[in-house]
C-alpha cells in the first residue's frame, strides 16, 4: 500500500512538472497565419487599403474582424490572402483589426493590429480678434461658460479642494457673481451647458452630472456616467460631453445614455485633452487643455475643421491665471466670449479665418 502511495505521489509530481511544460509549449507555438505587415495602420478617410495575410500552416478556419465586427471568413485558406478595407464604410477613429483562426488540430490562434482612420481634411488655421475686454473674477477656476438669453452662467472647479466649486449667474459687464450654488470639497466641478430650463454641470471624478433649474439654481436631479467629466455643450436637442480623451459622447438629455461616440481627429492624429465645449453654428468649439488652441469640430464626423490660435488672448488676459478655458456663444447676438482659469479678464472675440 505504501509503495502504491509512493508511486502515485511520484506520478503526481511528474504530472505537475509535465503539464506546465506542455502548456508552455502550446503557448509558444507560432500561429499558422499572420498579417503581412508588422506595424499598425494609419489611413485617411476615403482610402481603400488592401490588408495582406500570410498563411504558413494548415488552417481550418480564419476570421477577420474590425472592432469585433466580422469583415470576412475563410475556410482552409491557402498561403497568401488579401482583404480590402474601404474606410468610407467606417467612422474616423481607432480600431482593432484581428485575425482569429483554428488550425486542423483545433488549436485557436489570434493576432491583432491597431488601425486608425484619420480625417481627410487638413485643419485650417484661424485667429482671434479681441473686440471687448470685461472684468472676470480672479478666484474663479473657470470650467464652463454658457448663455441663456442674455444671462451668462459660469461653472468652476476646485483645485485647492476647499469647496470652491460653484455654478452661478455672472454679470457680463462687471464680472460680479450673482446668485450661485456651491458644492462641497468632495466635488470638483467641470463643464456646464443649458438646455431648456435645465442647467447641466459635470463633475470631474464623481461621475455625476448635476442638473439644476436654470432660474432658481435648485437641484432637480442627478445623472450618472462612467468616465471622467470634462466639457459639455448642446445643439438644442442633444448633449455632447468630453472626458479628456479624443472622444465626445453624444447623450440623451433625459437619461444621459450614450447615443453614439465621436472620435476627434485631424489628418495626422487624434486630438486629445478636449476640455470645455461650446456649440457654435453647427460646429463644436473645444478648448484643448494646457494649450492656446481651440479645436473646431464637425459633430457629425469628428473631423477637425480648423484650429484657432488664441495666443494673443492668453497674452492679453491671462495675468497670473492659468490655462485658457471657457467658451460661451450668444446665439441672438452671434457674439463669442472666452476666458481662462483664474483670469482677471473675459473677452468678446471674433474668429478670423485665413
Amino acid at each position: 500500500m505504501k509503495k502504491t502511495l509512493i508511486i502515485l505521489a511520484l506520478l503526481g509530481l511528474l504530472a505537475s512538472y509535465l503539464v506546465p511544460m506542455f502548456m508552455k509549449a502550446s503557448e509558444n507555438t507560432e500561429a499558422p497565419f499572420a498579417f503581412g505587415f508588422k506595424d499598425n495602420l494609419a489611413i485617411k478617410y476615403g482610402q481603400v487599403v488592401n490588408v495582406p495575410i500570410v498563411v504558413s500552416g494548415d488552417v481550418k478556419e480564419l476570421t477577420v474582424t474590425l472592432n469585433g465586427k466580422v469583415l470576412q471568413k475563410f475556410n482552409h485558406p491557402k498561403e497568401k490572402l488579401s482583404l480590402s478595407i474601404d474606410s468610407k464604410n467606417h467612422q474616423i477613429g481607432a480600431y482593432e483589426l484581428e485575425l482569429q483562426g483554428l488550425d486542423v488540430q483545433g488549436q485557436f490562434f489570434t493576432e491583432i493590429r491597431n488601425v486608425r482612420i484619420l480625417s481627410d481634411i487638413k485643419p485650417e488655421r484661424w485667429n482671434l480678434e479681441i473686440v471687448q475686454r470685461f472684468p472676470h473674477n480672479q478666484t474663479s477656476f473657470t470650467q464652463g461658460l454658457a448663455f441663456s438669453g442674455d444671462q451668462l452662467y459660469e461653472g468652476t472647479g476646485d483645485p485647492g479642494e476647499n469647496g470652491s466649486t460653484f455654478v452661478g449667474k455672472i454679470d457680463l459687464k462687471s464680472g460680479e457673481i450673482g446668485e450661485k450654488i456651491g458644492l462641497d470639497a468632495s466635488h470638483f466641478g467641470e463643464g456646464i451647458t443649458i438646455l431648456g430650463d435645465e442647467l447641466f454641470q459635470l463633475t470631474w471624478m464623481n461621475r455625476k452630472c448635476l442638473v439644476y433649474n436654470k432660474n432658481t439654481l435648485k437641484s432637480t436631479r442627478v445623472l450618472s456616467y462612467t468616465t471622467e467629466g470634462w466639457g459639455i455643450c448642446t445643439d438644442g436637442k442633444l448633449l455632447y460631453m468630453s472626458d479628456g480623451s479624443e472622444r465626445i459622447y453624444v447623450r440623451n438629455p433625459k437619461n444621459f445614455q450614450i447615443i453614439k461616440t465621436i472620435e476627434v481627429y485631424t489628418n495626422e492624429m487624434a486630438v486629445t485633452r478636449l476640455n470645455e465645449l461650446e456649440y457654435v453654428n453647427g460646429l463644436i468649439y473645444a478648448n484643448i487643455w494646457t494649450s492656446n488652441e481651440v479645436a473646431v469640430i464637425d459633430p457629425l464626423t469628428g473631423k477637425v475643421i480648423a484650429l484657432i490660435d488664441a495666443t494673443n488672448l492668453v497674452n492679453e488676459g491671462k495675468g497670473n491665471g492659468e490655462v485658457l478655458n471657457g467658451i460661451a456663444y450668444h446665439p441672438s447676438t452671434e457674439k463669442l466670449y472666452m476666458t481662462g482659469k483664474f483670469w482677471p479678464a473675459l473677452f468678446e472675440v471674433k474668429v478670423r479665418k485665413k
